[in-house]
């Protein structure tokens, strides 16, 4: 029987995860690495799993990954590589657009600067706590702006991380598209914006496959050397797709039999 490794931290592990280890137990031998709880030692490189799975973004949780993948032939998902330029908003996008993917305009700002954009959204700059999107919306008469509480805690916050702000312009949208990569197969939804409709789950529904944005999702994908993830799109009044953010770490719970079919796609990717 094969041997999973799981690296995560506590808010993973309590809220997101139950069903997935529950089957995991039954298809393989799960050692669980608990950020919170783990002392990283870099001389341990005796690893006796055949595959590690990284639910997680936190600087502990990189370190291991970037031990295991540097010291070990285990094999890593998702990779260090992949989840830290997933949580870095400005390098992510700069990327992205260097590829030839279109992504909303962009801005780093000092804080003290007016935004570059009529209509935008203020995002963290480093998408890497575990606490959600939480948008203060305030309409004007021929603009919108959309301030993230977490973008205004990392500026303006007691523990304060950066003196600059994120802006990404504003892109009215009828829906937001939503595609889960698991390897090669693809997951496609729809649903109202959050900013229309904070209750996400409320209006998603599958939908068929739209082949301009699987090929997006593949591309990105392997850029960012990601092989389970969730990707965020928005469509213009001008039918133009623009992909909006880059999840290193999706909550796989809302695919159908979800944790079955990220648990068998890791047991086929273990190296024996």
């Amino acid at each position: 029987m094969k041997k999973i490794g799981l690296i995560i931290d506590k808010y993973h592990l309590e809220k997101k995860v139950q069903e997935f280890i529950a089957y995991m137990k039954k298809v393989c031998k799960l050692a669980i690495y608990i950020e919170e709880e783990y002392l990283l030692t870099f001389d341990q490189t005796n690893y006796d799993e055949d595959l590690f799975f990284v639910k997680g973004k936190g600087d502990l949780i990189l370190s291991l990954a970037k031990l295991i993948e540097r010291e070990t032939d285990v094999p890593v998902i998702n990779s260090s590589k992949g989840i830290w330029l997933a949580y870095n908003r400005f390098l992510n996008s700069t990327l992205l657009r260097n590829a030839g993917i279109k992504v909303p305009n962009f801005s780093l700002n000092p804080k003290e600067d007016s935004p570059p954009f009529k209509d935008y959204i203020v995002k963290n700059v480093r998408d890497q706590d575990n606490y959600d999107f939480d948008p203060k919306i305030q309409p004007y008469d021929n603009s919108i702006e959309v301030k993230d509480q977490r973008a205004i805690e990392e500026v303006y916050g007691k523990h304060a991380q950066y003196t600059f702000f994120y802006y990404q312009e504003y892109i009215e949208s009828e829906f937001e598209y939503k595609i889960y990569g698991v390897g090669e197969d693809l997951y496609y939804f729809k649903q109202k914006p959050i900013l229309r409709d904070p209750n996400k789950m409320k209006s998603r529904v599958k939908i068929d496959p739209i082949a301009e944005l699987g090929e997006i999702a593949y591309k990105a994908m392997e850029i960012f050397n990601l092989s389970i993830t969730s990707l965020d799109f928005l469509k213009s009044e001008e039918d133009i797709f623009y992909l909006t953010d880059v999840n290193s770490t999706p909550n796989f719970n809302y695919l159908k039999n979800g944790p079955q079919i990220v648990g068998n796609y890791l047991l086929q990717q273990a190296r024996r």
